[in-house]
């Protein structure tokens, strides 16, 4: 679920109504584009489509298809976190003559930053955080080590990675570090392969075929800090502990148990019943069952070791309280520790490397360009579904403000449009995802489940619309 620490409820909250209008009066209808058709966009342009219904959007999409986390993102053994799409989708349809859908276009090389300011009223950033925080110890580029964010887009069918080389599981050791929701997706979703469990969802065929094969029957989650500091949530855990033929153990030394005990009266109670659960589930009996996860903690990794072809073996770590080293046996070993924010080429930057703010949602540009920043790539990655679209309304109600305050561009301005045209730029329409859409939905029929994921979508791009 990619979520830091809940990325996976990207898509629980039920959606107002895309139709409510407020009145506004300009000399032409505004133009915005809106960079990203993940969550964050959409539902920026559901505010602006609201406030000021004659707005038109042009939203431009990295990828093949639109969406973002909530397609790829998102455990496939938790649908109900999808159901925005059945919203946006909504969006698109009833706003088909203001909203327009442009995917696999990349904003610094199919167009560039400077010309989408130079060709709409306003713009939109929102394409969330591209980069993974990377792990930095030796021996980090073995075979069959990934990021736990590869590992889910893997899973979920993200096309460009699918093409490239697959996780190995026959192995029968696997490593999580971590102590997110994302690690406890990484080792659920391991630890289900050849069960019932992933079946009916929408795992792309040949992805599951391959966790059909899987011999991992054991998955260490390797946290780096204490019990206390852990940032899944609760229904995660949960999930975890009662995973059907799958048993569950956590190690705490002693010394640090004691400690455990004394602080639980103080915490938050959300936190507290987290470590209670916790505290509840030490020491369970590793051999009731076929496959087990163990949750460790206070290991710091030092070192990945390998075989002599290079092939991750083990996961040298060391006790942040003991210094005591130990070496953790795996043949796949992931690395779930969050995401970084990238500023696309031409965008402002600070001192970090990231967008450079004005403040909450307005991007430092010059002040004729009004530029704005929503969800992940302005703030930190990581947030519920109530924290995205808080964060969106502002950003349209900004939008909104200052295009009455400082009125449009006296040109008439007709987007980037033209650009791609001319650049024989090979992009994917609204109207190609619903046929992208529909085959995917009639080929989950075939296979018995509600969605078949493609892999490869060549045959649904044309240049030149």
């Amino acid at each position: 679920m990619l979520r830091g620490v809940t990325l996976i409820s990207l898509c629980t909250a039920t959606a107002t109504s895309w139709t409510s209008r407020t009145f506004s009066t300009f000399s032409r209808p505004p133009r915005v584009a809106v960079v990203g058709a993940g969550p964050a966009g959409l539902y920026v342009c559901a505010g602006v489509l609201r406030r000021i219904p004659e707005c038109d959007m042009d939203i431009y999409e990295s990828n093949m298809v639109p969406y973002g986390l909530a397609r790829y993102g998102i455990a496939p053994d938790h649908p109900e976190m999808k159901n925005c799409i059945a919203h946006f989708d909504r969006l698109f349809v009833e706003n088909q003559d203001r909203l327009k859908l442009f995917c696999n276009v990349d904003i610094g090389r199919d167009i560039k930053f400077d010309e989408l300011c130079s060709d709409y009223d306003a713009v939109v950033l929102a394409y969330g955080a591209r980069r993974q925080r990377r792990l930095k110890i030796p021996g980090i580029r073995a075979t069959n080590v990934f990021s736990g964010g590869d590992f889910v887009f893997w899973y979920n069918g993200m096309s460009d990675l699918c093409s490239s080389k697959a996780p190995l599981l026959n192995c029968k050791e696997a490593v999580v570090i971590g102590n997110g929701n994302v690690a406890l997706d990484c080792s659920r979703v391991i630890l289900s392969s050849g069960t019932d469990r992933l079946l009916n969802t929408d795992i792309p065929t040949p992805i599951l075929d391959t966790f059909s094969r899987s011999r991992i029957r054991n998955v260490t989650i390797v946290g780096r800090r204490g019990p206390l500091d852990v940032s899944f949530t609760i229904k995660e855990l949960r999930e975890q502990i009662t995973l059907p033929n799958c048993s569950f153990s956590v190690e705490i030394e002693s010394s640090d148990l004691l400690a455990v005990k004394e602080a639980l009266q103080t915490l938050p109670r959300a936190k507290k019943r987290i470590v209670e659960l916790i505290l509840n589930n030490i020491h369970i009996d590793k051999l009731r069952s076929d496959r087990h996860c163990q949750l460790l903690f206070h290991r710091t990794p030092t070192k990945v070791i390998t075989d002599d072809h290079g092939l991750v073996k083990a996961l040298q770590v060391t006790h942040s309280v003991s210094g005591h080293k130990e070496d953790l046996p795996c043949g796949l070993l992931l690395y779930c520790i969050g995401f970084e924010n990238v500023a696309l080429d031409g965008i402002p930057v600070n001192e970090n490397g990231e967008i450079k703010m004005l403040d909450t949602v307005r991007v430092a540009t010059e002040e004729e360009i009004l530029v704005y920043a929503a969800g992940w790539c302005a703030h930190t990655p990581r947030g519920i579904i109530a924290h995205t679209q808080m964060n969106a309304s502002n950003v349209a109600d900004r939008l909104c403000s200052d295009l009455q305050k400082y009125g449009l561009r006296t040109a008439q301005i007709t987007g980037s449009h033209q650009r791609l045209l001319l650049r024989k730029v090979e992009y994917l329409t609204w109207n190609d995802w619903k046929k992208i859409d529909e085959e995917e939905k009639r080929l989950g029929i075939v296979h018995g489940k509600k969605r078949e994921k493609l892999l490869n979508f060549e045959n649904f791009v044309s240049s030149n619309k």
